[in-house]
């Protein structure tokens, strides 16, 4: 996805070390703050990781150990290193989510993720709310920071009410990120082509691409990916 995404500079954060320097400091400290766990994740607990956890939380050393600690604890329990494409059931969505979240993060560590959702065919039984509530917990807890923003194409009128309900759990911050858009609206096709270069983009979400996903390819490139990632797990 990320080179369907026009450049654009990184947006200012509500509070920021000052220098290089001291983000260096604090990422420092936050790993004597953890004690042996960066040892016993390395590939996790990277300086652009913890960045990431001191980013949000407004650079306090603190918060960002204590959230780096309950997603360690999380991550022996649910192994999301471990997760392989081949290996996920589709019909399995939070499994699916947290290996694109994984993957991402692996793969974006200094850059923000741009969540695309296609609502074609969608009802309420097909997204549980207890599920729903789940993986905006993950994103939320484990991967925070990591997703940019959050595009809703076309959801349908029932949604409104899911919606209304799936956002007492959603932080501020995040529920920022989400953008409804329609494809038959002026506005929404401004986000999008402020967003996306048009002519790499899906036409189902608003683009001039018409070529559609080839998912044996797509398949076989998350194997790739797969094969790459098994390189670096201990």
């Amino acid at each position: 996805m990320s080179n369907l995404l026009k450049s654009k500079n990184e947006p200012k954060l509500k509070k920021q070390a000052s220098s290089s320097d001291e983000q260096q400091a604090k990422i420092n400290e936050v790993r004597e703050l953890l004690g042996d766990l960066p040892t016993e994740m390395p590939g996790f607990l990277t300086d652009s990781t913890i960045r990431r956890f001191l980013r949000t939380r407004n650079w306090s050393t603190v918060q960002a150990t204590k959230a780096l600690k309950e997603t360690v604890k999380w991550r022996r329990q649910y192994r999301p290193d471990k997760i392989r494409w081949s290996l996920v059931p589709a019909k399995e969505q939070v499994k699916l989510l947290v290996y694109n979240l994984e993957t991402m993060s692996s793969k974006n560590a200094q850059e923000n993720i741009v969540w695309v959702v296609d609502f074609s065919g969608w009802t309420v039984s097909s997204t549980p709310l207890a599920e729903s509530r789940q993986s905006v917990h993950i994103i939320q807890n484990y991967y925070p920071g990591l997703v940019g923003a959050a595009i809703l194409c076309n959801p349908p009128k029932i949604f409104e009410s899911f919606w209304k309900i799936l956002n007492y759990f959603i932080e501020p911050e995040l529920k920022e990120k989400v953008k409804f858009v329609y494809t038959n609206n002026s506005e929404s096709q401004r986000i999008m082509a402020d967003m996306f270069d048009l002519d790499k983009l899906e036409s189902a979400f608003g683009g001039r691409n018409t070529s559609g996903i080839d998912i044996v390819k797509y398949s076989e490139r998350m194997q790739r990916r797969d094969q790459t990632r098994n390189l670096h797990i201990r």
